[in-house]
């Protein structure tokens, strides 16, 4: 059984499904920074120094935080908008490595056009 967890652990899929969520967590925090110290203090002095994250209103006896939720709007809308980038750049990307015939490609196309003469 142990043999078996260390085969499957050490799998590229499983390997490379670390390294992902690594990179995930490092990248959430990038943006989380980029969102935090840049993008709410410019959107803040655009309408008229309001601080976003501390945006809040009062119904009751309750505070309603909206500002914080308009914060992770920003993050998810930025991070979804990298994310779609870097994918449509990987499938560009692996559509030109595609398109290219290799050489075994190259060799039935030459048999195959000797055939037919």
């Amino acid at each position: 059984m142990i043999k078996e967890l260390k085969e499957f652990a050490l799998k590229g899929s499983v390997v490379d499904l670390a390294v992902a969520v690594v990179f995930a967590a490092a990248f959430g925090q990038v943006i989380s920074a980029f969102v935090n110290h840049i993008m709410t203090p410019l959107i803040g002095v655009v309408i008229g120094g309001i601080n976003i994250e501390s945006a809040a209103v009062v119904i009751g006896e309750a505070e309603v935080r909206y500002g914080m939720f308009l914060q992770s709007l920003i993050d998810f809308s930025i991070i979804a908008l990298s994310l779609f980038i870097f994918v449509k750049t990987y499938q560009v990307l692996k559509q030109k490595e595609t398109s290219e015939p290799d050489e075994q490609t190259l060799l039935l196309r030459e048999i195959r056009n000797s055939l037919q003469k």
